[in-house]
């Protein structure tokens, strides 16, 4: 897929909870902006209660748990009726984990978006972790969306903010970044963040700092040139900042409509998790993060339908139960 992500649905992901709502609702304005089709998941997965003669009982085909499912789907779907109407929409009922699940899904997305929970808290851990678990191994764009109250009020202009670096990683995210700028109609600011030399010998004599600045400048400007021209409308600015990337990162795009970052993709090899830049930035950003995998566009895209299960990582298939009564389009 291009770095842009137009390549298919927008999709989310749901769980009945209120930062559940605020992910419905930014995907929901993101799919009517790009006109396509959004897609509502939800997965559930059942515990199991066990008797005192250590039988397990069949939750998962409990009427009662079905209901329950359907109902958080329904709402979901009256939400996104109030506001876009004409909006096409399906919906996917998953009885399985939540990771599994929504990467089986992000497979033909465009973007895959989920919802984030409070500063603290275990709630906030569990969710963080599915996020970088999701963005680690999804072959598409993830944005993650907090609460407003977690967010917030800040007064500062409304921008799409991208992190930049020397490595090819941040390709696609520049790419991305210009698309969300230009589909909003608001600038791109473009963060960088440098230090100066490390002493080069046992006398601590490092280079000049004027030089290491200059160098980072350079660095932004090959990384913003390629997207330019495709994206003349778009007003740029450039901020070098001298500190650790994900403080400078953070801090600058705090009231941002979007942050975007991109991490280190591993071929064949992809990590659990994500790297310390993007980990930090998951946990403390204070605006919608978007996180794109440098290696999403060389990442196999299954074509295969709803009844059969995708294909994750070496061919190894997600076992997780499908429910076709739900597949269904949604006038």
């Amino acid at each position: 897929m291009s770095p842009t992500g137009t390549r298919g649905s927008v999709v989310v992901g749901i769980d009945g909870t209120r930062g559940a709502e605020a992910a419905l609702d930014w995907a929901t304005a993101e799919a009517a902006a790009r006109r396509s089709r959004l897609r509502i998941v939800h997965a559930f997965h059942p515990s199991l209660l066990v008797d005192p003669y250590g039988v397990a009982p069949p939750l998962g085909d409990s009427p009662l748990v079905w209901a329950g499912a359907e109902q958080v789907l329904a709402q979901a779907v009256a939400r996104v009726r109030s506001v876009a109407p004409d909006l096409p929409v399906t919906i996917r009922l998953l009885q399985s984990t939540a990771v599994p699940a929504l990467l089986g899904e992000a497979y033909d997305a465009s973007v895959l978006v989920l919802g984030g929970r409070g500063p603290r808290g275990l709630r906030d851990r569990l969710s963080r972790s599915v996020s970088a678990q999701v963005a680690a191994h999804t072959p598409c764009p993830v944005v993650t969306i907090r609460l407003p109250e977690v967010l917030g009020s800040c007064p500062s202009p409304p921008r799409v903010v991208v992190g930049v670096d020397a490595s090819a990683s941040c390709t696609d995210a520049v790419g991305f970044a210009f698309q969300a700028a230009c589909q909003r109609g608001v600038p791109l600011v473009a963060v960088h963040a440098w230090n100066p030399d490390p002493p080069g010998d046992l006398e601590a004599v490092a280079g000049p700092s004027a030089l290491a600045e200059a160098a980072a400048g350079r660095v932004l400007d090959r990384a913003l040139d390629r997207w330019r021209a495709a994206f003349a409308t778009v007003a740029v600015h450039t901020a070098l900042v001298r500190g650790e990337p994900a403080h400078a990162l953070i801090a600058t795009s705090h009231g941002a409509a979007l942050l975007v970052i991109g991490t280190r993709g591993r071929g064949r090899v992809v990590k659990t998790v994500l790297g310390s830049v993007s980990d930090t930035v998951l946990r403390h950003s204070r605006c919608p993060l978007a996180i794109i995998r440098h290696d999403t566009a060389l990442a196999p895209h299954s074509a295969a339908t709803p009844e059969s299960e995708p294909l994750l990582g070496h061919g190894k298939r997600r076992r997780h139960r499908i429910i076709p009564r739900n597949r269904r389009w949604l006038a």
